[in-house]
Order: structure tokens, then C-alpha cells, then sequence
């Protein structure tokens, strides 16, 4: 049974979380800002429709995207989701020379800084032991999402790309097509992976069978075949104790042996 301090711990965190959601929602009732956008000294917002003089690309279908949603309230300024990333834009607009351009704007292509400051929980899984190298600049948010786009997401009903397309662009070895298919991939990468960041080798999210038996549940687990997991789990786990080695898929065996 739990403790009567216990059960009032458990009690006031509860309140807590509740107060926060209640908070949250408040917030987007009410059309407040829920993060101030990336400041520029001296500059001021100027609207999308000054960016799309320019960026006419970039802001053709813009509208259709979950970032053009964001917008900075009480400027008196219409679609201004742009400057909500890239900070108020009128110094870049009135710049004349290239670098003068760079330098008068946020590209959060090069820093994840104001990627970061909505996506806190993905900040926070870069900070995880092992991750994509995002933090140590040698990569960006950019090369896997594209903000201008519907599809920012990949994988998701918006998006034309499937999840592993992009995966594939590095990872070509983890999925080039094989005689026998490891099927969670149909499913996707992050089947198994935590593609911004984990506590595990590799960024499985589960560390031991456990990520496997989500898939492949058995009724007599431990007993697989003939044999009993148990003589073999002190070498290691499904995939690394010397049975399915080729967890991605194999060319070989069917039951993903290399």
C-alpha cells in the first residue's frame, strides 16, 4: 500500500499537470504568443507577403503548411508566419549585399535554436547520450524536415515521402531492398529507433528482446524452436547474440541470419 506522504506526492504532482494543461490551453484560447519568436535588433515585422517578393518558391504553398499556422499576435500585421522562425524581416528586406542578408536574419537551417524553442521535447531527446549529431552542428533540422512544406512530417498523411525515404538518403545499407524483408520496416524506421535521440545504443528504444517480443509475441516464450532463450541471453539479445544478425534484412536466410 502506498504511504499517506506518498499518495499526497502522487496527489500534488497530479494537480500540478492539470494546472498546466488547464494553463496551456488557456494560452491558445485566448490568441496569446506561447513562445516569443527569434529577436532581431532594430528590426520589425513586415509580413509574408514582403518575403514572398523574393522567396516566391518557398511561399507558393506555404498557407498549406502546419508552420503557417504560427503567428505573432498584436503586431498588426497579417501572416507573419515567416518572421514566427526567422525573426522580423525588414533589415533583411532592405539589405543589398549577400552577406548583409545573412546576417539579418534567423536560418534555422543552420542552428536548431528556434527549431528548439517549440519543439522542446525533440531539444530534449538531442541531449539523450546517443542521437543524430544535430547538437554538434553536423547536422540540422533541415535535412530530414522541411518546414516550407505540407509534408514536414515524413510518413505522415500530408507528406510525399514515406518514412525510410529520407532515412535511406544516409542509411542506404540499413535499407536497400533484400530477398528476405525484415516487415517492420513496411512500418517504418522509428519502428524501432528514436530517430532525435535515446538512452540506447543505436537509438533502439528498447535496449533488450522486449523491443523485439512488441512484434513477435510467442505463448511458450522463452522456448524458441528446439532451444531455450535462456541458454543464449547471456550472449546478448535477438539481434545481438549471434542468431539475427541481419535484423535489417538478409539475402540469405529467412530468419534474417547474414
Amino acid at each position: 500500500m502506498l504511504s499517506r506522504h506518498n499518495a499526497n506526492l502522487i496527489t500534488g504532482i497530479g494537480f500540478i499537470i492539470i494546472l498546466i494543461s488547464l494553463a496551456g490551453c488557456k494560452t491558445f484560447e485566448s490568441g496569446g504568443v506561447v513562445v516569443p519568436p527569434p529577436q532581431i535588433a532594430g528590426a520589425e515585422f513586415v509580413g509574408m507577403e514582403t518575403c514572398a517578393m523574393c522567396h516566391e518558391k518557398i511561399t507558393k504553398n506555404f498557407d498549406q503548411t502546419e508552420h503557417a499556422r504560427i503567428v505573432v499576435s498584436n503586431e498588426g500585421i497579417k501572416d507573419q508566419a515567416c518572421e514566427a522562425c526567422h525573426g522580423a524581416g525588414s533589415l533583411h528586406a532592405d539589405a543589398q549585399s549577400k552577406a548583409e542578408k545573412k546576417s539579418t536574419i534567423v536560418n534555422p537551417g543552420k542552428t536548431p535554436e528556434a527549431c528548439y524553442k517549440c519543439h522542446l521535447d525533440k531539444k530534449a531527446e538531442f541531449n539523450l547520450e546517443y542521437h543524430h549529431p544535430v547538437p554538434e552542428g553536423k547536422m540540422s533540422c533541415t535535412d530530414c524536415h522541411d518546414p516550407h512544406s505540407p509534408g514536414v512530417k515524413p510518413g505522415s498523411r500530408a507528406s510525399l515521402f514515406d518514412k525510410n525515404d529520407l532515412c535511406a538518403k544516409c542509411h542506404k545499407d540499413q535499407t536497400r531492398p533484400f530477398v528476405y524483408e525484415h516487415e517492420a520496416l513496411r512500418e517504418g524506421c522509428t519502428e524501432c529507433h528514436n530517430v532525435h535521440g535515446s538512452i540506447n545504443s543505436k537509438m533502439l528504444k528498447q535496449r533488450d528482446a522486449n523491443l523485439c517480443l512488441k512484434c513477435h509475441y510467442q505463448v511458450n516464450f522463452p522456448v524458441i524452436g528446439s532451444g531455450h532463450s535462456a541458454d543464449r541471453i547471456g550472449e546478448g539479445v535477438c539481434f545481438s547474440g549471434g542468431c539475427h544478425t541481419a535484423v535489417h534484412g538478409s539475402n540469405y536466410d529467412d530468419h534474417l541470419r547474414q
